[in-house]
């Protein structure tokens, strides 16, 4: 069995390899620069991704902004690269969505049933991908927000973060948010047990348990012991909800899969890696 990753580079992509490698697995790991592994194919464009058993594909651009700015044009690539994919005939594919095309305005947990929305270019793309994976029996992970070492520091948890140490107050837009926040390892790992797995369909890759931007910064400086000399400024309050709450149920009975770090543990071991 081969198994091919697109995006091999990325904060997910490079972890996702190491564990398939890690489990014994061939693998080739396809990026647009050099990378770590023997097994490696750098691509100009991932229309020349090699064919093989099963392809995760992780190739995409998770910056919401940057896409919404790129305008259809992103859209229109995004789904003719994973046309041409799904005519390599793998097996299997593992296609990396993101929870955001459930809207943010339920209190509810969501769950893959639930209705879906194309609020913007980043939503739309992602939907028209998933419609075209499941039509070829694929797989699809909606990717909650995910965080670890060397992640981006263009998210609010690392904008958080860097923060600290906090002298008298850090600063957010908004902490109204309740968003999911998910474990780089747990991800890397739901997305191996989903690639080897059988069941298709769609799937929640989260940890199940939501917070507030104003519960993570609080939970962030107890946890530096900046809590007693460090208040929480909004700069731009919104007064409106916006929520995003994941039910990984269908996840656990398909794959057996569960997330293991807890948040509080997650923000240690990011607060230890800082120092």
């Amino acid at each position: 069995m081969k198994v091919v990753v697109t995006g091999a580079s990325g904060f997910v992509g490079n972890r996702v390899v190491k564990e398939l490698l890690k489990r014994g697995i061939e693998t080739c790991a396809v990026a647009r620069r050099p990378v770590e592994f023997t097994n490696s194919l750098v691509v100009d464009s991932y229309f020349d991704t090699p064919e093989g058993d099963i392809l995760i594909h992780l190739a995409e651009n998770s910056n919401r902004e940057q896409v919404n700015k790129m305008g259809d044009d992103y859209a229109v690539e995004a789904n003719t690269l994973t046309k041409a994919l799904i005519l390599k005939d793998f097996q299997r594919i593992v296609f990396a969505s993101s929870v955001v095309v459930y809207g943010d305005k339920s209190q509810e947990l969501c769950k893959p049933t639930d209705l879906v929305l194309a609020n913007d270019i980043y939503s739309k793309s992602k939907l028209d991908c998933e419609l075209l994976i499941e039509k070829h029996n694929g797989v699809i992970a909606r990717m909650s927000n995910l965080y670890g070492i060397g992640m981006s520091a263009d998210n609010v948890f690392s904008k958080i973060i860097n923060q600290i140490p906090c002298t008298d107050q850090i600063e957010v837009w908004n902490d109204r948010p309740v968003r999911d926040f998910l474990w780089i390892d747990d991800a890397v790992n739901a997305l191996v047990e989903i690639a080897l797995g059988e069941a298709k369909g769609v799937y929640n890759v989260a940890s199940g348990h939501a917070v507030s931007i104003n519960e993570l910064v609080h939970m962030v400086l107890a946890a530096s012991g900046f809590d007693k000399n460090c208040k929480l400024t909004v700069t731009k309050p919104i007064d409106e909800d916006s929520s995003i709450k994941l039910d990984i149920s269908d996840t656990f009975n398909a794959f057996g899969w569960k997330p293991k770090m807890q948040l509080k543990d997650g923000i240690k071991q990011l607060l230890n890696y800082k120092k």
